[in-house]
Formats: structure tokens, sequence, C-alpha cells
């Protein structure tokens, strides 16, 4: 019986852990002088709320990303240890997601909330929104590794 239950049990593990890919979609609901809200749904489900700086042409820095689909990669050298960073945004370097609640803490990336205020052009509770994008990237609250999986976001 040990050697069933050991099969079974690498077999739940390679399920669990080799989910094909991550994909992101930020859908874009409302956009005004001083931000970009909407929604960040991963693998079909939405996780949370998204906050973005106005368009303003791409210029870096001051400017949400444009439309369109970039691909990922997970940084770990930051302070909170862990965040996607978007390769080939136009004219964009260091374009990520992240942790926070206002528009002044960003320079073109995206932050996650679980709630939004519209008004004040803020997200709220960013900590538990990104736990839940780190959950559906690792498939778990508590993971022991990364797996090789690709990351795609798209914005619209």
């Amino acid at each position: 019986m040990q050697p069933i239950l050991t099969l079974l049990l690498v077999f739940n593990y390679i399920t669990f852990y080799t989910q094909e890919k991550l994909d992101l979609i930020v859908e874009r609901k409302t956009s005004a002088s001083a931000c970009t809200m909407g929604y960040l749904i991963a693998n079909g489900e939405v996780l949370c709320y998204t906050l973005e700086l106005p368009w303003k042409d791409n210029l870096n820095n001051v400017s949400c990303i444009p439309p369109g689909t970039y691909s990922g990669i997970l940084r770990y050298d930051k302070a909170d240890g862990w965040r996607i960073q978007l390769e080939n945004v136009p004219n964009r370097t260091g374009v990520q997601i992240h942790m926070g609640n206002y528009t002044r803490e960003i320079k073109g990336c995206v932050l996650v909330g679980t709630g939004a205020n519209v008004g004040n052009c803020s997200v709220q509770n960013s900590a538990l929104a990104y736990s839940r994008l780190k959950k559906a990237f690792y498939g778990t609250d508590t993971p022991n590794r990364t797996p090789n999986k690709p990351i795609t976001v798209t914005f619209k």
C-alpha cells in the first residue's frame, strides 16, 4: 500500500504545481484624469481591483500601460519579496504589478486591492489582494518552491 500512496502523493504534487500557465487580465473599467481603475482576473477568476495612472501617451513613469498582452516574470529583489514584472512594454522598463494603495506610490505600474475608491483614486487591502495573486500563481498559500510556468498579462 505504501507505493500506491507515494505514487498518489507524487501525482497530486505534480498536478498541483504544474498548472500550465497564469493568464492575468487587467480589465479597465474607468479612466479619469487622475487614475485608471479596473479588475484583475486570474485564469478566468476575478481576484481584485487594480489601480494605475491615467493614460498619458505611454510616457514613462506618468502613464498607464498600453493595451496589449505582455509576458511576465517574477522578481524577488524588492522589499515585498515578490512581484510580477512585465516584459516588452513598448518604450518602458521595470513595469510591475505590486502592492500599494495610491497613485503616488507608482510610476507606471499596477497596484492591487480588495476594495476600491474611485473618488480618491485608491485601492484598499493591497496586501490581501497581493496574497490572492500569489496564491493564483503558486496554487497554495504556503508554497515550498516556484513552479516553472509562463505568466501573461493582458490589458484591455
